[in-house]
């Protein structure tokens, strides 16, 4: 038996490798952080007995000489480190010069991780879901940013986490227990906790992410006609209860102690809010983008299936602000 699920692991494997687009696989024993050339790579280990798996974009001005930042992409509940790539991290990527990595979330049984190369995986950020709470995705991430910076040259100042929906909450959840090494984060359409249903539909006891050992700075999008995580909190579609946009950011400025009233800019169509929290301990801010108009989605992504016209882009302004903001 044992030997059978390792062959149907290679015969995935080896679909994965050639279907989707990939150049190659890293191994952190074999490569040099000097000989990585620039591209597309699929990374595959197991962890926590998973098979887990992520993919990495390395631009085309890395040469392994000069450290580079990372931004970790998240994406959302469930879906894939494939789709997420729409969002035009990559081309931001090329043209500012970062590595950006997209890790696969977990996936139900051993038949399905094997899947999850090709398919859907999701995050364990509530702590109580019911088929999380066994699940380490948190040592995942961890995992995946040593094992890159063992494999690529990562400035270990420049590490940051984003992500969409799921993934969003998810990086509220990293933000918080990872905050010992990283810079900052970017949760779009995410909330800090709420109230999770178990198998029989039944609520769990609320949740919100733990509070920080450190100062972390965060921009935040969300929408205010988002029908999936109202924007004022309260319960969704699913039938699950977040907490809402105001919350989280409270939750943030409180934690940074920044000034407790904020700049707020609006634009020219009125439909974009921007509010800052400044003077946040060793150089923090909270800063939060509200599209009026907005619904669930990544503001500005450029591609299918994630594409949404808006007047602002939120890759390019989670990039000025991870730039902005080395960890102190």
């Amino acid at each position: 038996m044992k030997n059978k699920i390792i062959g149907i692991f290679v015969c995935m494997l080896l679909i994965t490798t050639c279907v989707l687009p990939v150049c190659g696989t890293l191994s952190e024993s074999t490569i040099k952080k000097s000989s990585v050339s620039p591209g597309d790579y699929l990374k595959v280990m197991f962890f926590g007995n998973r098979l887990r798996s992520y993919r990495i974009h390395v631009p085309p001005n890395y040469d392994g000489s000069n450290p580079m930042p990372l931004v970790v992409v998240l994406h959302g509940h469930p879906d894939n480190a494939v789709h997420i790539q729409s969002i035009g991290m990559n081309a931001e990527a090329d043209e500012k010069g970062f590595i950006v990595v997209y890790p696969n979330g977990h996936t139900y049984s051993i038949q399905w991780s094997l899947m999850n190369l090709i398919y859907f995986g999701r995050w364990g950020y509530f702590w109580n879901c019911w088929d999380y709470d066994t699940i380490d995705d948190v040592g995942f991430l961890r995992k995946v940013i040593e094992t890159l910076q063992s494999t690529l040259e990562i400035d270990s100042s420049r590490i940051y986490v984003t992500g969409l929906s799921g993934g969003g909450f998810m990086t509220y959840r990293v933000g918080a227990e990872l905050s010992d090494i990283l810079a900052a984060i970017a949760p779009v359409a995410g909330t800090i906790g709420g109230i999770w249903m178990d198998k029989n539909g039944n609520d769990l006891p609320p949740y919100t992410i733990p509070k920080p050992e450190h100062p972390l700075p965060i921009i935040i999008f969300n929408g205010m006609n988002d029908s999936l995580v109202l924007y004022n909190g309260g319960k969704s579609p699913s039938g699950d209860t977040y907490l809402s946009v105001n919350e989280s950011v409270a939750f943030w400025v409180e934690h940074n102690q920044c000034d407790p009233t904020p700049q707020i800019e609006i634009s020219e169509s009125r439909n974009i809010i921007k509010k800052t929290y400044a003077n946040g301990s060793q150089g923090s801010e909270v800063v939060l983008y509200t599209v009026v108009d907005g619904v669930h989605g990544w503001f500005g992504a450029p591609d299918w299936p994630y594409e949404y016209p808006c007047e602002i882009s939120a890759t390019e302004l989670i990039w000025d602000f991870f730039a902005a903001h080395p960890k102190q």
